[in-house]
Formats: C-alpha cells, structure tokens, sequence
C-alpha cells in the first residue's frame, strides 16, 4: 500500500469532539515528506509549527492521525483557517497531504503529492474522543 493509500484509512485522536459547525484542516509537521523521524526530530518539528501557528494567530487544537488499528501515530493539529492557507503551511513544512474538513466531510488534500483530492466520507465516524 502506498502512502497516498494509507493517509486515506487514518482516524484521529482528540480530546474533545470536533463538530460540524467548524471547517478546519488537520495538519502535521512531523516525518516530513512521509520520511519517519526520530522522535526529538518530530517534537522539534512540531514545536515550530505550534510556534508558526500562534505567531499566525491562528486558532489550532491538538489531534492525532492514527492508522485504524492505532499503531502508527503522528501527532497533528486541527487548524481553524481556510483551505488555501492550510497547504500552504502544509508546503512550508513539507507535508505531502492535509486533510481538509468541511460541514462534518473529510477530504484528503494533496500539498506536496501529485494527486486529485478525495473525498473520505463523514469526519465523526473517525474520530476518537480520549476519555469517553
């Protein structure tokens, strides 16, 4: 399976639900390019774009993209701009793709990938509230 593939099976962790009124991007900015990190390397780099973020004013919220079976995961943010704005922060930190969530949908969104967005289905079913 190929990481195009992958990206489209993901669910997220968060510890609050996120409703449908909001439209927001899911963004990371750990393994750049879909190139696995050392740990310190993705805390640095998810450091600078919480930093970027608030330097942006830009309203985020912490979440987790998870394969379905929770093995892999990479820490995120759900970041509440428009969609132009969120690939190209997701370009700035070298992110193949972004997921776009718009009215409950989710879509997968190339940033840095050649491919045609997709839509997923609706957002709640993938999402996991920790602590419920």
């Amino acid at each position: 399976m190929d990481l195009w593939d992958n990206y489209k099976t993901s669910v997220f962790l968060c510890h609050q639900p996120l409703g449908d009124q909001i439209n927001f991007a899911i963004i990371s900015a750990q393994n750049p390019c879909g190139h696995l990190q050392n740990p310190s390397r993705n805390l640095l780099l998810d450091n600078h774009f919480a930093n970027t973020l608030d330097s942006m004013n830009v309203p985020y919220r912490e979440i987790v993209g998870c394969s379905p079976d929770l093995r892999f995961q990479e820490k995120s943010w759900a970041v509440l701009c428009d969609k132009s704005k969120a690939i190209k922060l997701a370009i700035m930190f070298e992110q193949n793709a972004i997921y776009w969530v718009e009215q409950g949908k989710l879509f997968l969104v190339p940033a840095l990938l050649q491919q045609a967005e997709e839509y997923l289905g609706e957002f709640n079913p993938r999402q996991i509230v920790l602590g419920q």
